[in-house]
């Protein structure tokens, strides 16, 4: 008789189961973050740059648009003419930071892409082989502030141009 409720009291656990364990039960998928977006978001601000050059001022804005995306603008100034606007996006698709610039500041208009890489936990580097100038675009973590290079992704000597940006 021992025996026989043994018996039907195993068949009635396995029949009914058991509730999955919280390590086994279905759950949201948090995607991997992405590199570099961390230090990315830090470009949030107004940024200026007034010692790279004693012709024009540099500045850069940068605001969030939204959870995966910033958008900045970006102009040069000779005294009190602008002499160069570009509209400016930063953002992650499917795990990849990009960097994006439409120069002219145009609200329509195809923007260039180039892929961001971490290169360390204060710099980003952002690559597009296939566009005439610059190749490379460098953020540098720098204090409180960035220092920034265009160039044309190279080694060796190169057309280059460096932006030393404070806090606005």
């Amino acid at each position: 008789m021992k025996a026989v409720f043994t018996l039907i009291t195993f068949g009635l656990l396995v029949a009914c189961g058991t509730p999955p364990s919280p390590s086994t039960a279905p759950t949201e998928a948090t995607p991997p973050p992405v590199p570099g977006w961390d230090l990315g978001l830090q470009l949030v601000g107004e940024w200026i740059d007034s010692t790279s050059s004693d012709q024009f001022v540099v500045h850069e804005a940068w605001s969030v648009l939204d959870d995966s995306t910033l958008k900045g603008i970006g102009h040069v100034l000779a005294g009190a003419d602008t002499v160069f606007i570009e509209a400016l996006r930063l953002g992650h698709r499917k795990g990849v930071l990009i960097y994006s610039a439409l120069p002219g500041g145009e609200t329509s208009g195809t923007f260039t892409d180039f892929t961001g890489t971490l290169v360390s936990k204060d710099s980003l580097v952002f690559t597009n082989s296939v566009n005439d100038f610059p190749k490379r675009i460098r953020y540098v973590r720098t204090g409180g502030g960035w220092h920034a290079v265009i160039d044309e992704g190279k080694e060796g000597p190169q057309r280059s141009e460096h932006f030393h940006f404070t806090a606005r």
